[in-house]
């Protein structure tokens, strides 16, 4: 089965080792000029990063065989040679040889191999899978003999039950319609859209639309394709909610207003298509006949559709973030144009060529969420690419906009919330002194690094200086951290 997700040899120490090897001699002579000559064709990978996918490469058989079919990451291979030269490699042999791997996890493994004390929270390995990747793991399981039922599977993985269930039914989706996905598209959010819309379309039906797509160029975002599918991106479309008036102290009821071409003929039966979308959303079963309502076929479905729609009026995770070609940024005002740098053809891109230098997971993470959020406030509230904002814009973004993220409905969340939950925002509250001059050193030596890269041709944030409110004291997760470690 053919897995739609990216991938690349620097995010595994194996397969980076056979890289290098396999160019030694021929293409370059040292593991520095390796760095540099795969960063030219899109591999990420540096020279520490080589060195240890080197050193973990020569581990013992009776050790990397444990992995053969879970996978290894760059923290698996940093974790055994942290342990190997903590403990000896003896050590870690006799351990390996006493494990029976049939239904653990990647980090189950680490931690068996490496002695850590406490497995607790280990198995998270699963939860990050996306769809397919999953469900072939699960029928690879089946055949081996591991498991024979989803429960059993999903309880072996650490996993939910009903997350099993629903990369299953994903993927068995019709292939003409993952065939129409871009590469890395098919995410459980689209996934479970797509159970939805073909539960209520009809198989036949969204093929025949879904085959129809497929040669437009450029690929259709994921966004943009259930769009296609649902009927609504091919004409005038508006909608409102509105909420009626307080009778008796209670708040009035809401209402939704949809506006279509009323010259178009297919109008009608877009309406009914959203109209049906809208009672699997909100649990409407009960239909009375002649209604005109359409319900799903497969009436067990989760609503998941509208909820998970990605628009770009809401913000979304850098993974599932979904970007117009005209906000890309491959047109970009600030643009480097006299010598594009190779595999950097867009922001995203860019940015993750940036981040792919930093190793370390605690670093790595919190540079991404202070450019998620540049990003994601020069898409929405600028309405440019990232690659475009100039020093007004910077000094907008580090002393206005992150003092008070407004709309706080759009920017803010309360507490904490998973990555993959509509409900996650790029802000906990507006942020202090202390955070807004972290966030400006993170962006502006990304900036820096992207002109050296050639792909920017100034820094916007260069002279931006953090204006001190001493008065104002806001609550953060720098400070927050502050204060747990003087407690």
């Amino acid at each position: 089965m053919k897995i739609a997700r990216k991938t690349n040899a620097g995010d595994d120490p194996l397969a980076l080792a056979a890289l290098y090897r396999a160019g030694l001699g021929s293409k370059w002579e040292t593991m520095t000029e390796a760095a540099v000559a795969m960063a030219a064709v899109g591999v990420r990978a540096s020279k520490n990063r080589i060195v240890q996918a080197v050193a973990v490469s020569e581990f013992p058989t009776e050790i990397l065989a444990l992995f053969a079919s879970v996978g290894m990451v760059n923290r698996t291979a940093r974790e055994l040679i942290r342990a190997r030269n903590e403990q000896g490699i003896a050590d870690m042999v006799a351990r390996s040889a006493s494990l029976n791997p049939a239904g653990k996890s990647r980090s189950e493994i680490l931690a068996h191999v490496c002695n850590t004390r406490s497995t607790s929270g280990y198995r998270r390995t699963y939860t990050g899978e996306i769809p397919l990747a999953l469900n072939e793991r699960y029928v690879q399981g089946c055949r081996s003999g591991l498991w024979s039922t989803v429960r059993q599977a999903a309880d072996a993985m650490g996993i939910s039950h009903s997350r099993l269930t629903m990369a299953s039914a994903i993927a068995a989706l019709p292939q003409e319609l993952l065939n129409a996905l871009p590469t890395g598209g098919l995410t459980f959010e689209t996934g479970r859209a797509l159970v939805d819309l073909v539960a209520l379309r009809g198989e036949k039906v969204i093929c025949e639309e879904a085959i129809s797509l497929q040669n437009i160029v450029p690929r259709l975002s994921p966004q943009r394709l259930l769009n296609r599918l649902v009927g609504i991106d091919c004409s005038p479309f508006q909608a409102k909610v509105r909420r009626g008036k307080k009778k008796n102290g209670r708040s009035g009821g809401l209402f939704v207003e949809l506006h279509l071409d009323p010259s178009d003929p297919e109008s009608e039966s877009r309406l009914e298509i959203l109209v049906g979308l809208l009672n699997v959303e909100f649990g409407s079963r009960s239909v009375k006949a002649g209604s005109g309502v359409v319900v799903p076929k497969e009436d067990h479905l989760r609503p998941y559709l509208a909820q998970q729609q990605q628009r770009l009026n809401r913000p979304a995770p850098l993974s599932r973030l979904s970007v117009p070609p005209d906000l890309s940024g491959s047109a970009g005002t600030n643009r480097d144009t006299s010598v594009p740098p190779a595999g950097i053809d867009d922001d995203r891109a860019a940015l993750d060529r940036w981040l792919s230098d930093y190793t370390s997971p605690a670093t790595r993470n919190r540079y991404q969420n202070e450019l998620e959020r540049l990003l994601l406030w020069a898409l929405l509230a600028k309405g440019k690419p990232l690659s475009s904002i100039d020093v007004n814009d910077a000094n907008e973004y580090i002393n206005r906009f992150t003092l008070d993220p407004q709309p706080s409905s759009m920017w803010v969340m309360r507490g904490r919330r998973p990555r993959d939950e509509p409900t996650w925002r790029p802000f906990r509250g507006p942020l202090s002194d202390e955070s807004r001059q972290k966030a400006l050193h993170i962006v502006k030596k990304c900036f820096n690094d992207l002109i050296l890269y050639r792909y920017l041709v100034a820094n916007p944030f260069q002279n931006v200086k953090v204006d001190h409110r001493p008065d104002v004291r806001l609550e953060n997760e720098y400070t927050e951290l502050h204060e747990r470690s003087r407690a």
